[in-house]
């Protein structure tokens, strides 16, 4: 029996499906699916070894590492997942007094931070916590909150779910302000870990999982003529899993100029 020798997360979105097709067959890898914040936990605490994580996590004390040439969640423009929605009767996001952060996702958090300060003149607006279990639309209507963040599938469905909220595709935003793409995950790890056997085989899951979208698309849509169109320019249009070299570690340095 082989003996597992990676203990390997992402998270439980179709966005990172791409990039691990085959790890949680493969019996030298411990897979663990779990939102980002859970995820920089088990990088922090030991109990993971690397994961598909949150890009900022390389800004952050201490720093986690960035592969830097490894496959990477990325977007030129409109992502349509990284979403900031604005509450009926807010007209922009100059207008926001408070927002929802979304509880699992730091990359978002940080990105709608430096959009509030640098592109929409309104670093005065307040991140507010929200627990994870409640509807952050209906809490925040009750209690007075301008916007929601939110990542991920959660960000998709709300954009069906909530049509009377005003969104706001984060990535645009940045695009616009910044006339750069955004990362927003990659593979992170603890500076010590060794990629020289691993980093191949994570190479190879995205290669595998890279000619799979076709039925990553139709398993998500289930027959739903409209969503598979979404679904498909969301993995093969919106969404970019390289970047040149040097890309990541440019558009973090921007990030981190707060």
């Amino acid at each position: 029996m082989t003996a597992v020798r990676w203990r390997v997360g992402t998270v439980p979105y179709l966005v990172a499906k791409p990039l691990t097709a085959g790890l949680a067959d493969d019996p030298r890898m411990e897979l663990l699916a779990a939102p980002p914040a859970t995820l920089a936990k088990g990088l922090y605490d030991g109990s993971l070894d690397i994961a598909l994580a949150s890009s900022v996590l390389a800004l952050a004390s201490p720093p986690l590492e960035l592969w830097a040439d490894g496959p990477v969640i990325a977007g030129d423009g409109a992502i349509r997942s990284v979403l900031l929605f604005l509450a009926p009767g807010v007209e922009g996001p100059e207008q926001i007094r408070s927002w929802y952060a979304d509880p699992h996702s730091r990359t978002g958090r940080r990105l709608t931070q430096w959009l509030l300060r640098h592109a929409w003149q309104n670093p005065a607006a307040k991140c507010q916590e929200v627990a994870p279990n409640q509807c952050a639309f209906a809490t925040a209507q009750a209690a007075g909150i301008d916007a929601v963040q939110l990542i991920g599938d959660p960000a998709l469905e709300a954009c069906r779910e909530h049509p009377e909220w005003t969104v706001l595709d984060l990535g645009l935003a940045w695009r616009d302000a910044t006339a750069l793409p955004f990362v927003y995950a990659g593979w992170m790890h603890r500076p010590e870990l060794e990629l020289e056997e691993l980093g191949p085989i994570l190479h190879e899951a995205a290669r595998r999982g890279l000619g799979l979208r076709d039925q990553y698309v139709a398993d998500a849509s289930q027959g739903d003529a409209l969503r598979q169109a979404e679904l498909h320019r969301y993995l093969f249009e919106d969404l970019r899993y390289q970047l040149a070299p040097g890309q990541a570690q440019a558009i973090l340095g921007r990030l981190a100029q707060d």
